[in-house]
């Protein structure tokens, strides 16, 4: 017996001990199939960014990197406005000596 677990983008289907992720992909959102553990089926139907991580996995075979992803969010947000380097000086442990040089001069030319 079939059953089909639908969500947002995507569907679970569960086939006698077979689960399977799918949603549309491409230019023409062709579905794809991916095998997936009982254990990601229940994390992917528990919200859309679990689904998100699940599905990335399957695809890739890793899991999302969500702490660097931020990190780098965090670096390019202060790498526009560098002054934060010295408003908040706990973000300078974010860079290396030599970007962090390269930071606080642009900081100095901009006075």
């Amino acid at each position: 017996m079939e059953r089909i677990h639908q969500g947002n983008g995507f569907a679970i289907i569960e086939k006698g001990d077979k689960i399977q992720i799918t949603w549309p992909q491409g230019p023409y959102g062709h579905p794809v199939f991916y095998d997936i553990s009982k254990e990601n089926m229940e994390k992917a139907l528990k919200s859309d960014q679990d689904a998100y991580k699940v599905m990335v996995y399957a695809e890739t075979g890793n899991w999302p990197l969500e702490k660097d992803e931020q990190m780098e969010k965090r670096k390019a947000f202060i790498r526009r406005f560098p002054e934060l380097l010295i408003k908040v000086p706990e973000n300078q442990d974010l860079f290396d000596e030599e970007e962090l040089k390269i930071l606080l001069q642009q900081i100095n030319e901009g006075l």
